[in-house]
């Protein structure tokens, strides 16, 4: 494969980036499909998000809070299990009606004819006991609002009446681009009612049904929904309608998904469901109700409820379901409706953020991973993406305490997650595949300086280029059979052979320090001339570290087994070599196995000096320096591969002996 040029560096990281760009838009597109259609697990976390909003929120001066008359454990105890005689109920709603509050919701539905207490118990005209009419009565002295409860099982053919259920006076407004905002509200099937004679005498009614979410939490409490071609109020509503006397609701919805109901000056923001984000305020309302008994016995101050919002209905252990809420309590039915009618009488309301919102956000957060993941390195993006996940974090948080408006970060922190993930993982396939080719490039280049040098040390040394190309090969060969020798297998793996044998042409680079007359001598050195050849050992160490040195690397594997290969490589197992005269294990393991391959080619080969040996008498040299010249392990490596050693140097002639 050819080296990789700086043009084709370029191209690989263009086409990263292009990849990059193209996945985490696909990526980022799909997730905003997926906030779009609100898949249940991500339903779930959003709602764990809103628990942690609502679950610490103090309520502002001034709030104005519903009062419930609670039949609590107490009452049920000083006046009897539920229900009571019709006539105590009355009794209760004319004590309530005597301190004149502006409306009362009764989350109780009273379906059924009080059975007379004996036969001889008087009825009135209609067939009503005299508790039902002194009930009836009483609804009809105040402003009370019966509740009812819908069904959505398959129809029974049972038509409810309008006048019983009191159905909401309601304009539809729909806004351009947008739908009818009544398409999408629940559908009922039928209703559960008082008997008619209570709900004439009712001034109003509203449904008592909640919706919890998947896991069992009410965060959304329906506030309109059909039945036929009725819309029908629920109970919260419905009692703050008569506090105000308003007669007529505009239900109005945008083409971004915004929905509101407008009665008088409040305009309640509601999801396309109909329901209402309760705002629990950790909740504070019902923490301290009156109980109905405190009512009957007369100990509730006169003006207690004048002009307040009240809800009447169970709180007592039993009666009725509890309802699981984001402040971790549990609260009753009639607890709910009061926490619904306070949010619309305070305008304090937890808005849930339209489609087109969660779509701007989703598209931002992707959009922000992917060009980071393109631009800048890891450490940095994910810095930079934390920051950012943590202000979406913080925005959603400071949105929802300064405006009420709830716009989960979790689908848009999935989408920065998701593509940071995946896009960093394309990025490290680019980066390692880059890496790969400048690992190549820079074992090419370095291949290729050891070769410039040892070219230089050819042409002032009467040794040829065929010497230089056999001893790489005869340490490969060496250097995988002693890879099998316990005492150099740690040593030797796949990657040290091959730089090894790279190292080869740089034993002798010393001699470009000898003068030429040393150089080229025919004749036996003096004994002052081969001590001044000696000195090519540390002239070549001493060349590398200099050049290691210039070039501000420190502790460069490879650069060390090459010092340690100029140096040493004329060191002797007994300590007869030079220049340290070093013995056994102080000799450096790369001199070692170099000492060996040089030692053998320069017995085989022609010099100016002498005529080349033949290969068997090669070896029986080496052999009789086993121990003596040469690491023993190393010449028991050699015997194995000298058939080897033979093909490589008839393969390799040199140019003089080629001519010959």
């Amino acid at each position: 494969m050819p080296p990789l040029s700086i043009n084709s560096h370029r191209r690989l990281l263009r086409g990263g980036r292009a990849l990059i760009l193209a996945s985490g838009f696909f990526l980022t597109l799909a997730l905003c499909a997926v906030a779009l259609v609100q898949p249940a697990v991500l339903a779930h976390l959003d709602g764990r998000f809103f628990d942690t909003l609502v679950s610490d929120e103090p309520p502002p001066k001034g709030y104005t809070a519903p009062v419930v008359v609670a039949l609590d454990d107490e009452s049920l105890a000083r006046f009897g299990r539920w229900p009571w005689p019709r006539a105590l109920v009355a009794d209760l709603l004319n004590r309530i009606a005597a301190q004149h509050p502006a409306s009362v919701g009764i989350d109780a539905i009273f379906a059924e004819r009080e059975l007379p207490l004996s036969a001889n118990s008087s009825t009135t005209a209609g067939n009503l006991s005299a508790g039902d009419t002194a009930l009836a009565k009483a609804l009809a002295s105040g402003p009370f609002v019966l509740g009812f409860e819908l069904t959505f099982a398959p129809p029974t053919g049972r038509v409810s009446d309008e006048r019983l259920l009191h159905p909401l006076n309601l304009v539809a407004l729909t806004g351009k681009g947008s739908t009818d905002p009544r398409r999408r509200l629940w559908q009922a099937t039928g209703a559960v009612a008082s008997l008619p004679e209570f709900s004439r005498s009712a001034s109003g009614a509203g449904f008592v049904n909640a919706a919890r979410e998947q896991e069992g939490v009410l965060r959304r409490m329906p506030v309109l929904i059909k039945e036929g071609a009725k819309v029908l109020p629920s109970l919260a509503l419905a009692t703050v309608l008569r506090s105000g006397a308003v007669s007529e609701a505009h239900l109005t919805s945008t083409w971004n998904g915004d929905c509101s109901l407008r009665i008088g000056e409040r305009s309640i923001p509601l999801d396309d469901r109909g329901r209402l984000l309760l705002r629990y305020r950790a909740w504070h309302g019902t923490s301290k109700p009156v109980a109905a008994w405190e009512l009957l016995e007369g100990r509730v101050p006169p003006d207690a409820l004048q002009g307040r919002v009240v809800f009447v209905g169970a709180t007592a252990s039993g009666m009725g379901e509890a309802v699981v809420t984001p402040v971790n309590a549990l609260l009753s039915g009639v607890q709910v409706h009061a926490i619904a009618a306070e949010n619309i009488l305070n305008y304090d309301f937890a808005r849930p953020s339209p489609w087109v919102y969660r779509l701007l956000a989703t598209l931002a957060l992707g959009t922000l991973a992917t060009l980071v993941c393109a631009a800048l390195p890891v450490m940095r993006g994910a810095l930079l993406l934390g920051v950012a996940a943590s202000a979406a974090w913080l925005g959603s948080v400071w949105l929802f305490r300064s405006s009420g408006l709830f716009l989960s970060p979790v689908t848009p922190l999935i989408a920065l997650l998701a593509n940071f993930s995946l896009l960093s993982l394309i990025r490290s396939f680019f980066v390692e595949k880059r890496g790969q080719r400048q690992t190549r490039d820079l074992a090419t280049t370095r291949e290729f300086i050891m070769t410039s040098l040892a070219a230089i040390t050819e042409i002032r040394d009467t040794e040829t280029g065929a010497h230089i190309m056999r001893t790489q090969r005869y340490l490969h060969v060496i250097c995988q059979e002693l890879s099998q020798n316990p005492r150099f297998q740690p040593l030797l793996d796949q990657e040290t052979i091959d730089l090894i044998s790279k190292l080869a042409p740089l034993h002798d680079i010393g001699k470009v320090g000898l003068p030429d007359h040393l150089l080229h001598k025919t004749s036996t050195f003096t004994a002052e001339e081969y001590e001044e050849v000696k000195k090519h050992a540390a002239y070549g160490r001493d060349a590398i570290a200099k050049a290691e040195s210039r070039a501000g690397v420190q502790d460069d594997v490879l650069l060390q087994y090459a010092k340690d290969m100029a140096y040493s490589h004329h060191e002797r197992w007994d300590g007869s070599g030079y220049p340290e005269g070093l013995r056994g294990e102080q000799i450096p393991w790369p001199g070692r196995i170099m000492a060996i391959a040089d030692a053998y080619d320069a017995i085989i080969s022609r010099r100016v000096y002498k005529e080349p040996v033949p290969h068997e008498a090669a070896v029986r040299i080496i052999i009789a320096g086993r121990g003596i010249l040469f690491d023993p392990d190393i010449v028991d490596a050699f015997v194995k591969v000298e058939e080897q050693w033979r093909r490589i140097a008839s393969e390799l002639v040199d140019a003089d002996d080629s001519a010959g």
